[in-house]
Order: C-alpha cells, then sequence, then structure tokens
C-alpha cells in the first residue's frame, strides 16, 4: 500500500493537546494514521496517511474545524521532505508557496 502525505496548515499556534486531538478526529475517520507536527512551523502539521485516503482529506473544502482551530489541506506529495520544506517556508513568509 503506498503512502502520502497531507500538509495541512491551522489558522493559528498547534498545542500538544490540539495535535492529539487532531490525531483522533483523523484516525476516526481514517483508521490507521500518523499525524507530524513540523517543529520550524507550529501552525503546520503533516498526515501521512494512504493514496485512497488522499481525496477524504484533500477535498475538506474550508477544512477541518477543532473548536477554534481550522486546518486546511495545503500539498500532497508522496515525500515527507517536500511537505517539510514547504511547510519551514511558510513560517518564514507566511504562506506556502
Amino acid at each position: 500500500m503506498s503512502k502520502r502525505y497531507v500538509l495541512f496548515l491551522a489558522n493559528s499556534i498547534l498545542s500538544e493537546e490540539d495535535l492529539r486531538r487532531f490525531s483522533e478526529l483523523i484516525g476516526g475517520r481514517l483508521g490507521a494514521t500518523k499525524v507530524i507536527a513540523i517543529k520550524e512551523n507550529p501552525r503546520a502539521v503533516i498526515v501521512k496517511t494512504t493514496n485512497e485516503a488522499v481525496p477524504l482529506l484533500r477535498d475538506t473544502g474550508a477544512g477541518m474545524r477543532m473548536s477554534r482551530i481550522v486546518l486546511v489541506s495545503v500539498l500532497t506529495s508522496g515525500a515527507i521532505g517536500n511537505l517539510k520544506r514547504r511547510a519551514s517556508a511558510a513560517a518564514a513568509n507566511g504562506e506556502v508557496s
């Protein structure tokens, strides 16, 4: 089964509790996934999943809402390094290129 990564950006800084809740939310919808925090950008998170689950994450429209936080899918890739680099650049200039 092929792995895919989806980069999400939040409207505010994500705490450890926010990451845990997001992981539970995604896991409840899709089953086995992994949520990876990005040190360089506290508003970014990467979800490791499968090719089959990517459309469900990517096509969230306005994003996923968790109380005060909205997470929007930004990019999808088969390589986590690409998304980490983009998330780090977003921290530097406020947007993903």
